[in-house]
């Protein structure tokens, strides 16, 4: 299947810089959310990030409106009747998410691929919702979308092995490189990942050593690019949260449990950057 024109669901964080990424990378993006202000809110903030990369230099200035020009804020779900492949990217909620994945499956054409961005749900449940379930996948983009090169691609137990191949062929020609993981809870980074951040964060909590110095030992020791406090900074300490409380339900495991130093900053509202403050202070 060629996937020229992908549509997007969600004009947040993750739905924005995916949007963004494929209209870097020549496809014509169909954006929409159902708020209209979070919608074009989304699309600012697509553009202001374009122009700061020419700014910098590592972007033509004249290629900043050349990828705005296939991207496309639009105002309802019809307009993705046109798209090839439909990422969704809302909240992480399965309720929310069946309910507009059926709507969605109900608009397309039969041969256009549906996926999710889900990082923590379940693929095989989310599919009972959309029609031809055999063209449903998992997309796990990881934040930011635009710079990392990683994507998890999660079938259900109805996906069509042509979907997999048709979704793993278009990302490599967008320069991801997709690993194919079984719909599993957390799939493979963040069950791995979460459980680091949070002993972590229960070592700070017990003071073993502060969090600079844990993300330093990490960084040094075990030549993480970046430490995992730091780490859950920029995913944000919410969305931390509840990642680990649903991996902790889904697999019974204490270890999931979230850290009482990730529960009382989420209380506080030290999300992390997107709040300025978390493990550690941070401009925003």
């Amino acid at each position: 299947m060629n996937i020229t024109t992908v549509g997007v669901i969600g004009a947040g964080v993750m739905g924005g810089g995916i949007a963004q990424f494929f209209t870097e990378r020549g496809a014509r993006v169909l954006l929409w959310d159902t708020d209209p202000n979070a919608l074009w809110q989304g699309v600012g903030n697509i553009y202001e990030r374009l122009k700061r990369s020419a700014e910098k230099g590592s972007l033509a200035e004249e290629q900043v409106e050349e990828i705005m020009s296939r991207l496309n804020g639009v105002e309802g779900l019809k307009a993705f009747r046109a798209a090839d492949l439909v990422i969704e990217a809302i909240v992480e909620d399965v309720t929310a998410k069946q309910e507009l994945l059926g709507r969605v499956g109900e608009i397309v054409p039969g041969e256009t691929i549906i996926g999710t961005n889900t990082s923590s749900l379940s693929v095989t449940e989310l599919a009972t919702a959309c029609p031809q379930p055999e063209r449903f996948l998992g997309i796990h983009f990881f934040n930011p979308p635009t710079k990392l090169e990683l994507v998890e691609v999660a079938p259900a137990p109805q996906t069509a092995p042509a979907t997999v191949e048709a979704v793993q062929g278009f990302l490599a020609a967008c320069g991801k490189t997709a690993v194919v993981v079984k719909d599993s809870p957390g799939f493979i980074v963040n069950r791995l990942l979460l459980l680091l951040i949070n002993e972590a964060a229960r070592m700070v909590d017990e003071g073993v050593a502060g969090a600079a110095d844990i993300d330093t030992a990490m960084r040094l020791g075990a030549l993480h690019p970046a430490g995992p406090l730091a780490v859950a900074d920029l995913i944000g300490l919410d969305t931390c949260e509840h990642i680990l409380e649903v991996l902790h339900e889904a697999l019974g495991e204490s270890s999931y449990a979230p850290a009482e130093g990730i529960t009382a900053r989420v209380e506080e509202g030290k999300l992390g950057r997107k709040s300025g403050e978390g493990f550690f202070g941070m401009k925003r």
